[in-house]
């Protein structure tokens, strides 16, 4: 065969190489892309960083959220992300997420928070296997269709559970089981603390950290106050009913309606006592009018 037949087929089999090459990558491309797909930043305040593997960029809402994407908002931020299964992050101030992983289709889900404030309203998980999963540096809060805020700084992670229940888990698998109404903390290594009831301050709190300004986190504010008021004391379920009755989009009369109930404004009536007689004397003032003077006083 002579040299110049081998170089064409040379340079056939390598072309044919390269094209199936191209198409494998192009196909895996688009597949990879499909499943990495997390949800999109339905709202935010700016300012909010995503970062998408190296590349970091200042988010906008209606932006796409990938597997693996970092949430990083300012002292000022906040954000929004609704998921592809309709279960929705809002991130607070100060505060940093990833996305690990989101697979509607099967249910599964984890989160990861390295600090801040984070309220998630997770559907309910219908599927076999399927899981809700929020990490922190130094806890793991598995949720079953629940509405919950968890909180992390200073080694000390924090969950206050709205709806449903949370089992709030430190990183040596010791749980323990935080209902609605209830909050569960957790210190470093340290054994999850017994869940204690939500106050609404704390609760109301909570939903503001993450409220988007307007939004329905300041509207939700209500049941999370009723739900720390379930678990608190008659106070508490005042307070609850109160927030849930007054609530509004803003976040000011939310706050202005728990301290209306939980401090209630009492109007005592000023009176002045005076000795009474038997006889009060009348007299006809300057302008006309006649007053009744005290014992004692006046012209008889």
């Amino acid at each position: 065969m002579p040299v110049w037949e081998g170089d064409v087929m040379k340079t056939a089999r390598y072309l044919c190489w390269l094209l199936a090459l191209c198409l494998a990558l192009g196909f895996s491309a688009a597949v990879l892309a499909q499943a990495q797909s997390a949800g999109q930043i339905s709202r935010m305040l700016p300012d909010v960083n995503l970062q998408h593997g190296t590349r970091v960029q200042l988010a906008s809402a209606g932006e796409k959220v990938l597997w693996g994407d970092l949430v990083t908002t300012d002292r000022n931020g906040r954000a929004r992300i609704v998921l592809d299964d309709g279960s929705i992050l809002n991130v607070g101030s100060d505060s940093q997420i990833r996305v690990v992983q989101h697979d509607a289709a099967t249910q599964r889900t984890q989160i990861q928070m390295a600090y801040g404030k984070l309220r998630a309203s997770a559907i309910r998980l219908a599927r076999a296997g399927s899981s809700f999963e929020v990490r922190t540096p130094t806890a793991v809060a598995g949720v079953v269709g629940t509405d919950f805020a968890l909180e992390f700084a200073n080694d000390l992670t924090s969950v206050h559970v709205f709806e449903g229940s949370v089992n709030f888990c430190n990183l040596s698998g010791s749980c323990v089981t935080v209902a609605a109404g209830f909050s569960g903390v957790i210190r470093g290594n340290q054994s999850p603390s017994p869940a204690t009831p939500t106050t609404p301050s704390t609760a109301v709190q909570s939903v503001q950290n993450t409220s988007m300004s307007g939004g329905a986190g300041g509207g939700s504010a209500g049941s999370a106050a009723g739900a720390g008021g379930a678990g608190g004391s008659g106070t508490g379920a005042a307070a609850g009913a109160g927030v849930a009755a007054a609530v509004s989009h803003s976040a000011v009369i939310i706050t202005t309606a728990i301290v209306s109930v939980v401090v209630p404004a009492v109007v005592v009536p000023v009176t002045t006592k005076t000795t009474s007689c038997s006889n009060p004397v009348a007299s006809r003032g300057a302008v006309g009018r006649a007053a009744v003077l005290p014992c004692g006083t006046g012209k008889r």
